[in-house]
């Protein structure tokens, strides 16, 4: 990043502080610009972030394993298939899979990535993103 002189500014900041500007981001394009797409792509990486620093407190783990056990279904299934679907799709490209086509409910998504990365927030230290 440079400043108004061309210079280039250093940045000091934590993955923590990174993820809550991922979130922040997320919500922003969310509510503001219905930027649905980007939002989870954000408030994803955001929840994984915040999810590996409160470990066993994060909500994706902790949905993972009450969805397995009720549905009776594997966690990995539970992962790839229904948690982080959206995600995943928007992230990687699998030759293996014909799905470079996909039906999703956008704004829904969003909301669960964003719901996720949110909780993973709280649970780490109390905090609450600017957005």
């Amino acid at each position: 990043m440079t400043d108004h002189s061309g210079s280039f500014v250093e940045f000091k900041l934590t993955k923590i502080d990174a993820a809550v500007d991922q979130l922040d981001w997320a919500i922003r394009l969310f509510l503001d610009h219905n930027g649905y797409l980007a939002a989870i792509t954000l408030a994803g990486a955001a929840e994984e972030i915040l999810g590996r620093a409160v470990t066993d407190r994060a909500a994706f783990d902790l949905l993972k394993k009450k969805f397995a056990a009720d549905l009776s279904m594997s966690e990995k299934i539970i992962s790839q298939d229904h948690l982080n679907r959206a995600k995943n799709w928007l992230k990687h490209w699998d030759v293996h899979r014909d799905d470079e086509e996909v039906t999703l409910e956008l704004d829904e998504e969003a909301i669960q990535y964003i719901c996720r990365a949110l909780a993973n927030l709280a649970a780490h230290d109390g905090s609450m993103p600017s957005e």
